[in-house]
């Protein structure tokens, strides 16, 4: 196994203030190196957090396609090249791979975040999974996100914790960071050294789309998320189910035909990018020795 470093991001979204804390917490508590893997961290976003705010310009975590932004430039899309440049594959300090912490307003939990479908990024989640039993978000097909931080690198995970509001410090947000970085290495070396094996199957949550606020013709707001469907994230709905509640009390209710677990439910960050929930189909993926392969081979 040749890996030797492993990108820590917090601050990636500059409000998002709990990742950070434990980040400076666990770097005065504990060794950056260990067991021949070394810890980098890095704040993504620092004027951003310096500010309590998400982003100065555009949202770091959709800033990482390259191509797409080549010949463009702003403080977002500047720092994502800052970030490949100095940690990235071909950079003095090369880490093989991320892990961006993000916390969030919905209820979802401590669960982890996936983009596509690389055989490393699931050996990394199935290694999580089964030491923490973390539900795994695959976002995938979605033609409207893209460039995500941690697909910039061979292989990447998202963290992500809630709920939480905003710009709050909350003690038991920032354990559950320090249990998972702690137990990181330990768990990728028993990997290694043959001490684990993967489990059989990895239950998987995979995107199918995401759903707006009902609005008036002027854009305006018109239903409010359903009581039904509050701190309900990953719980399985049907036809008929309710989803949203109009001006007048009227229940708005969801007509698609296959049973689905929506994600991200009433997330504050995700109103401007015209997003109420997201919607999931649970999948069964059967684990590979090709992952463990892979990813020993990083």
């Amino acid at each position: 196994m040749t890996l030797k470093k492993i990108l820590i991001v917090s601050g990636t979204h500059g409000n998002e203030i709990n990742p950070v804390w434990a980040v400076n917490q666990f770097c005065k508590q504990n060794n950056i190196t260990d067991k021949n893997i070394e810890y980098k961290f890095i704040i993504g976003n620092p004027l951003a957090f310096k500010k309590g705010i998400r982003y100065i310009d555009t949202d770091l975590n959709r800033s990482f396609d390259f191509k797409k932004n080549l010949n463009k430039t702003n403080y977002e899309i500047d720092r994502a090249n800052f970030l490949a440049e100095n940690f990235g594959i071909n950079s003095s300090e090369t880490c093989q791979i991320a892990i961006d912490l993000h916390t969030t307003t919905a209820n979802m939990g401590t669960s982890i975040v996936m983009y596509g479908r690389r055989n490393v990024d699931f050996c990394l989640a199935a290694l999580l999974q089964n030491k923490f039993g973390l539900p795994i978000y695959l976002h995938e097909n979605d033609k409207n996100q893209k460039g995500f931080l941690v697909e910039a690198w061979p292989c990447g995970l998202v963290i992500e914790i809630g709920s939480v509001p905003q710009n709050f410090y909350d003690p038991n947000i920032v354990n559950r960071f320090l249990i998972i970085i702690s137990d990181l290495r330990d768990e990728i070396n028993k990997l290694k050294n043959n001490l684990i094996k993967l489990p059989k199957e990895l239950i998987v949550h995979v995107h199918q789309g995401s759903i707006d606020y009902p609005r008036e013709k002027n854009g305006s707001i018109n239903g409010i998320i359903h009581p039904d469907r509050i701190n309900q994230d990953w719980k399985q709905i049907k036809r008929g189910d309710p989803l949203f509640l109009d001006i007048n009390g009227n229940s708005i209710f969801y007509l698609g035909d296959a049973d689905i677990c929506p994600v991200f439910i009433g997330e504050v960050a995700y109103k401007e990018k015209n997003i109420a929930m997201s919607y999931t189909k649970k999948e069964l993926i059967f684990s590979s020795e090709e992952w463990v392969n892979e990813f020993l081979g990083l």
